[in-house]
């Protein structure tokens, strides 16, 4: 039965969630007091934005078998998701001090406590994700932003934004949110060392039309025709597809 279960799993994390309900249920006839189908019930049910079935499984499955940390995780976020919001900061508050969790797993629940209101808390899971390995940058980008989101000053942001995209000087959505940060501030040759450097590769990554926007009117500000040149053959191709898709 075990080899039913791990195939259901495997199918889950695949993203085939409609054959890992199908599996589950072939075996839940005779199996319903089993905690890990119920667990894996609610995750793949949360998964299908089925948030109030997802929170029953899981309840369920907590009174059979000890919940994985992802799936206490899921739980506290599907509290919140149903309006049980005092519910879900209790659990996601208690599982910042839990050792068992991961450092992408406290990111997960500081972003489920900012989904409640509860950035302050937010930026205490973010403490605790940055010590379980000082070296990851994501910890430190996402905890100015919630020091944004609780009102401390723009410098206590861009401290911790810079720190980001000196540990990971590769990933773009740093640099575009340190960059946008300081053109709040009006602060636009700032701005422009921050994505000076941005190779072609790099700007045909970005995606997204008011990034791509910014960044142009950036490059124009700073006499860089090229790179803005570049900008704007990727806004017109991102316009030509989403027109395709339209029409499709």
């Amino acid at each position: 039965m075990q080899d039913e279960l791990s195939t259901a799993r495997l199918a889950y994390e695949s993203g085939d969630l409609d054959r890992a309900m199908l599996l589950i249920k072939r075996q839940m006839r005779w199996r319903t007091d089993d905690g890990r189908y119920w667990e894996l019930i609610g995750t793949i049910q949360y998964a299908r934005g089925r948030f109030a079935v997802s929170v029953s499984a899981l309840e369920r499955a907590s009174l059979l078998v000890p919940l994985t940390p992802a799936s206490r995780v899921c739980l506290g976020h599907g509290y919140g998701k149903i309006g049980r919001k005092t519910l879900s900061r209790d659990l996601l508050e208690m599982l910042i001090s839990d050792s068992s969790l991961s450092m992408p797993l406290l990111l997960q629940v500081a972003a489920g406590l900012d989904a409640i209101d509860r950035p302050d808390l937010a930026m205490k899971a973010c403490r605790a994700a940055s010590e379980r390995d000082s070296q990851q940058a994501q910890p430190y980008y996402d905890l100015g932003y919630y020091a944004a989101r609780c009102g401390y000053p723009p410098r206590i942001s861009e401290s911790l934004a810079r720190k980001a995209v000196s540990l990971s000087p590769q990933t773009i959505s740093y640099r575009i949110g340190l960059m946008s940060l300081l053109m709040k501030q009006d602060r636009y040759d700032d701005a422009c060392e921050i994505i000076q450097d941005l190779s072609n590769e790099q700007i045909d990554c970005i995606h997204c039309r008011c990034c791509l926007q910014r960044i142009a009117s950036l490059y124009e500000f700073a006499g860089d025709y090229r790179r803005t040149t570049l900008c704007r053959q990727k806004l017109l191709t991102l316009e030509l597809s989403s027109n395709e898709s339209s029409c499709g």
